[in-house]
């Protein structure tokens, strides 16, 4: 690191993204982090070199007990000298399968650990940056610097997910609002049906009665096709559910 009064230079490098589905997910993460972190702090210059001060290792899988990991020597005169940034990049659902973070998730991942590299410590604050409940500060010493909002993360495939659990409510919505409207003339029907019932009629009330009774079969017909549509659209959603609940990230809530 060169650092002066009003500039610091971090010299980073990264090596090769693990086999995952989608390998330019960390490269674009790296870059949005360290955008992220020059923009709001001018005075910050991150460049990439052999020789670096902040060495990135990807990890495919996070640990029990963290998606990310800074191992920093120490810091002389407040000069960084070398940190190793072990960085997850997915982990595992209930059925063991991996499943890869998104772009912001490892963006935060790699902020949060690229300010410990700037020797910033843990906040008590849940939406911090730098939230952690190891060791957190009281009060958090920001070392004169701008620290990131974290982006709203999620696992690849969850915001499609997410997207269409959400259309499928609103097609079951709307589908209250005509069942509720076909009911209504069901009932009207029946209403009229009931005039003719357990009575003796003539030809022409027996085809009055035959007429409504056509019209009642066909508008329960009707109403119970509606049922099994909004039934397969919840099914839907139950198994949307079923994968979003076996990922790490996501609790379903009653």
């Amino acid at each position: 690191m060169v650092a002066s009064d009003d500039h610091q230079i971090i010299y980073y490098s990264f090596e090769d993204v693990p086999d995952i589905p989608n390998e330019q997910i960390p490269v674009d993460a790296l870059k949005k982090a360290i955008d992220t972190w020059e923009t709001l702090n001018p005075n910050l210059e991150f460049i990439q070199s052999e020789n670096s001060n902040i060495e990135i290792k990807w990890q495919k899988y996070s640990s029990v007990n963290h998606t990310g990991l800074a191992t920093c020597n120490s810091v002389l005169f407040g000069i960084l000298t070398h940190c190793v940034l072990e960085i997850s990049v997915g982990a595992e659902d209930c059925n063991s399968n991996f499943v890869q973070n998104d772009e912001n998730m490892v963006t935060n991942i790699l902020m949060h650990e690229i300010g410990h590299a700037l020797r910033l410590g843990h906040s008590s604050e849940k939406n911090h940056l730098m939230y952690s409940t190891e060791s957190p500060q009281i009060t958090f010493d920001t070392k004169g610097y701008v620290l990131p909002e974290r982006f709203e993360e999620l696992y690849v495939g969850q915001k499609l997910m997410l997207f269409d659990k959400q259309e499928l409510e609103s097609n079951i919505e709307l589908l209250d609002i005509k069942i509720t409207r076909e009911q209504s003339q069901y009932d009207e029907y029946f209403k009229q049906y009931q005039y003719y019932e357990g009575k003796t009629l003539s030809p022409e009330e027996y085809k009055k009665a035959q007429n409504v009774f056509l019209k009642l079969n066909s508008q329960g017909e009707k109403i119970n096709s509606m049922i099994d549509q909004q039934n397969q659209l919840i099914e839907q959603i139950n198994e949307i559910l079923n994968q979003l609940g076996c990922n790490p990230n996501f609790e379903i809530t009653s």
